[in-house]
Parts: structure tokens; C-alpha cells; sequence
């Protein structure tokens, strides 16, 4: 029996996703930028397919550029820095590194950057209170984290960046990458009043390679570069309109079942974490403020053994972040900027849930963390 417990790195496409990437693929085949009959009968497909995922969202539809995933909408904000005179970025030190590794390419060109510490794995308002300064022209901090499944106070955090914002007259775009808080987490984007965000289709059982940006104000946002002048010059190239129907499909199922699927997964969440815990294993996912889909902790063997173990059980896991497995380090990075020794960093294990886990499955993967036993 093969067991899937890394949905936090992707999850399965849906049987609903994937037809709408197949019909529209056949219905809508045209480039949405062509004039011709069946170019416009995409574009309107297209506008159809963002006002669909606008309105599930309660934004504006205007607010929403479509992309080839979170890494892409993350360097599109980031890189629209390099258009203006340097000045100051704050991240939190537990960001992806989507958007860490965009502070060396900054410092290069002059600008200056800070990491807030989040010890525990949360930001705390004080901490971003003392790195505001008047040349401070963006502030981005994840709503979710990806390793812990800590849930950051979004709204504080802005609002102590708009309350500062308000007596220095200078604008500070407030940037979340929201990739693990969509449909995991009771997340009202246009409530938290932040500016940008990302997401990504293949984290809520949608198609790979299609991606979501939201502005709050697009009409104050300069891409780098407009190519071809699509997504409104925001996001140049040929939309993936089949991707986006798939992207749309998905987004209605989570949402359109969200609280219930929530409940079930914290009750399977809290069965892990207690077993977890029986065993003596050390957790990093804080017990409280964490979304239920996410669960790490620290295995009696380094990570890589760990997860190979369970690999030969039939069970996928991740060690530590999925992206991370390809960047050594990045995972450790993390926990030890949330407060974490190196050598329980270097053991972590993340399970991740997706509403299809069922209590079947995480009954299986419990038998079998039991059965390796503390190594």
C-alpha cells in the first residue's frame, strides 16, 4: 500500500481539476491575445475563469494575475525593486527561499535588508517595529510556513507596518507568500488588507506550472518586464488557460468544503502529534496558531535515513522542505532561525495532510513510525 504524506511539496491532481484542464484545453484551444473569433472566445474564457476565482476569493477580479506558480508571482514583486533607488527590504528569517534568495540579488544592486528573527516560528510585531525606518519600501512575511505550519499574525504585523506607513508619508508594500494558507486556513485576503500575495494550484490538489499573484493595487505595481504585455503588462506570455480552469476547479472544491475538511484534518493532525509525542519524538509544527496540514518533528535518525525507512514501507514523507531537498541546508536554515538546536534541525521530518488523508492511511503511517521505532 502506497501512502502519501508530502502534500505540503504537491498533491494530487483532482479528478475535477483535471477535466477542466481537459475540456478547456479541447474547447479553448487559441491564444487569448489573438483577434481572431476563436482568440477572443479564449480571452473571454479567460476573463470568465478570473472573475470565477476573483469571486471565490471575495477580490476584485482586477486584482488577480495569473502566473506559472508562487516562485514566479514572488520574483515578479521582488525584481519590480530593482526598477526603483535602493532602500530597505524586511523579511521574516523563515521565509521560502523563493523569497530569501532574492535578498543577495538586492544587496547587490545597494539596497539593504534585514531578517526578522521568529523564535518559536513566529514573528513577533516588535521585532518588525524596530527594523521599520523611513527608506523601508517593502515588508514580506509568509502566512503559512512550509516547514512548521506555523500561521503568522498577518494582520498585526500589517497593521504595525501601516501605523508606521502613516506618520513617515512613504508607501510599504506589504508582501505574503500565502502558498500553504490557501484553503488550509481561514484566509481573507482583501480583510488583511496586505498588498501582494502568492499562491500556487498544485498545493490544493490543482494542475503544476500555474500560479496566482494578487495585487492590491495594480494600478501602483511596475513588473520588471511586460514581454508581451499579457495579465495586463503585469506577467508576460501565453496564458495557461487550461491550467487556470484546473486552478479554478480546485479552488472551488477546497473552498466549498473547507471548514468541514479542516475539522476532520485537525482531528487526524492531533493523532499524529499525539503518538508523535508518545514516543518521545521532539515536534517543531507549534501546538497552537499551525495549520493541522502540516506536522514536523524530529526523527531518531538523520532525516534523509528517516524518510528512505519509510519510503520502504510505502510511505512518502518529506525531509524537512520539499524545495529545500534540492538547496541543502534550507530546512536547518529554518528551524534554527525559529530557535531549534542544529542537530534535532538536522533529523526533521515533515508529514503534510491533504483533505484526501483519512484516519485508514494515518493509522498505517503511525504503525510504521512505531514499527522503525527511535532507531
Amino acid at each position: 500500500m502506497d501512502l502519501y504524506f508530502d502534500n505540503a511539496a504537491t498533491t494530487r491532481l483532482s479528478e475535477a481539476a483535471l477535466k477542466a484542464y481537459i475540456d478547456t484545453e479541447r474547447e479553448f484551444f487559441a491564444n487569448p491575445s489573438s483577434i481572431h473569433r476563436e482568440g477572443m472566445k479564449a480571452h473571454k474564457e479567460l476573463e470568465r475563469l478570473r472573475g470565477s476565482m476573483a469571486s471565490l476569493l471575495s477580490v476584485p477580479s482586477s486584482s488577480l494575475f495569473f502566473t506559472s506558480g508562487a516562485t514566479e508571482s514572488i520574483a515578479a514583486v521582488f525584481s519590480s525593486l530593482l526598477m526603483q533607488d535602493p532602500g530597505k527590504v524586511i523579511i521574516s528569517a523563515i521565509e521560502h527561499e523563493a523569497v530569501s534568495s532574492w535578498l543577495r540579488v538586492l544587496e547587490a544592486h545597494g539596497w539593504k535588508t534585514a531578517r526578522l528573527k521568529a523564535k518559536g516560528g513566529f514573528v513577533r510585531r516588535e521585532d518588525l517595529e524596530a527594523e521599520l525606518t523611513p527608506d523601508t519600501k517593502l515588508v514580506a512575511i509568509m502566512a503559512v510556513n512550509n516547514v512548521t505550519g506555523a500561521i503568522e499574525d498577518i494582520k498585526g504585523l500589517e497593521e504595525a507596518v501601516r501605523e508606521y506607513e502613516a506618520r513617515g508619508r512613504r508607501r510599504i508594500f506589504f508582501f505574503s507568500d500565502s502558498v500553504q494558507a490557501l484553503g488550509k486556513i481561514p484566509y481573507d485576503i482583501a480583510g488583511l488588507g496586505i498588498d501582494g500575495a502568492s499562491f500556487s494550484a498544485h498545493k490544493i490538489n490543482g494542475p503544476r506550472g500555474i500560479g496566482m499573484l494578487y495585487l492590491r493595487r495594480p494600478e501602483a505595481f511596475s513588473a520588471l518586464s511586460s514581454a508581451g504585455g499579457q495579465e495586463r503588462g503585469k506577467r508576460g506570455g501565453t496564458e495557461n488557460l487550461p491550467a487556470i480552469a484546473g486552478f479554478d476547479a480546485a479552488l472551488g472544491e477546497w473552498l466549498s468544503r473547507a471548514e468541514d475538511n479542516r475539522k476532520r484534518i485537525q482531528t487526524l493532525s492531533l493523532k499524529i502529534r499525539h503518538t508523535l509525542e508518545q514516543l518521545g519524538f521532539q515536534l517543531f509544527s507549534p501546538e497552537d496558531h499551525a495549520s493541522p496540514y502540516i506536522i514536523s518533528f524530529a526523527s531518531p535518525l538523520p532525516s534523509e535515513v528517516y524518510t528512505r525507512m519509510l519510503s520502504d514501507k510505502g510511505i512518502a514523507v518529506s525531509s524537512g522542505s520539499a524545495c529545500s531537498n534540492n538547496s541543502k541546508g534550507e530546512g536547518e536554515r529554518i528551524l534554527l532561525a525559529m530557535g531549534f538546536r542544529s542537530e534535532a534541525a538536522r533529523r526533521a521530518v515533515r508529514i503534510s495532510l491533504s483533505n484526501g488523508s483519512d484516519e485508514e492511511g494515518v493509522d498505517a503511517l503511525l504503525k510504521a513510525i512505531k514499527e522503525i521505532g527511535n532507531g
